[in-house]
């Protein structure tokens, strides 16, 4: 299937990543302490990201950042940028206020935005979320990457596990350390509601810095 234009794609996927950005922040938290429910999206303009990754190969990138990750300074975008090898198209002046979407197989996009939590010159959250524009339920299938592709490594890190009640046919699940908190949703594979589950969404926030 012939890739969407990436300035299209960027411009009808932008919208979409803002709503559910400002979802996400409203309950997730890190360490002990709940973040600040006054998520705003950055205005920076969205920039398409490395069209070529499979599903796989992309949720590995964000798995190997995410265990990079000791505090908010690791959310930048240089940081994000170097550790992935993404291309965010960071505004230099304001390199942490970013908006990357790129294409995967089948119809299917990803992006990875910075989501500001609280004050401050750094972001304290990212959210990664691959998705279809779509007025009804989307088989999973072409990008289907299962929570045990988080779960293993994060435990092995000596992240803290946990989970909440399914909500609307998505499920949640939480990994949390003394300052990185990480929100893991899921969908049902082949529809809403499937014993097999994908990763849809992946939300990161960290502590400030110390001292």
């Amino acid at each position: 299937m012939p890739k969407l234009d990436s300035h299209l794609l960027a411009t009808r996927l932008a919208p979409v990543v803002c709503v559910l950005a400002a979802c996400a922040c409203a309950t997730t938290t890190a360490g002990a302490n709940s973040v600040q429910e006054k998520a705003t999206m950055t205005d920076s303009a969205s920039h398409a990201i490395n069209d070529s990754l499979s599903a796989q190969q992309l949720n590995d990138k964000i798995l190997n950042w995410i265990l990079s990750v000791n505090d908010a300074r690791d959310l930048s975008g240089p940081t994000i940028e170097k550790r992935t090898g993404l291309d965010l198209g960071l505004d230099p002046e304001t390199p942490n206020n970013f908006l990357g979407v790129g294409a995967l197989p089948e119809g299917w996009r990803y992006s990875l935005s910075s989501v500001k939590t609280v004050p401050g010159p750094s972001p304290h959250a990212v959210l990664f979320h691959m998705g279809r524009i779509s007025d009804s339920y989307a088989d999973m299938t072409p990008v289907c990457v299962s929570l045990e592709h988080y779960r293993s490594p994060l435990i092995a890190a000596g992240f803290k596990p946990s989970e909440r009640a399914p909500r609307l046919g998505t499920e949640y699940r939480f990994f949390r350390t003394a300052k990185v908190s990480v929100r893991v949703e899921l969908h049902g594979k082949t529809k809403r509601y499937d014993d097999q589950l994908c990763v849809s969404r992946v939300f990161v926030t960290a502590a400030a810095p110390q001292g």
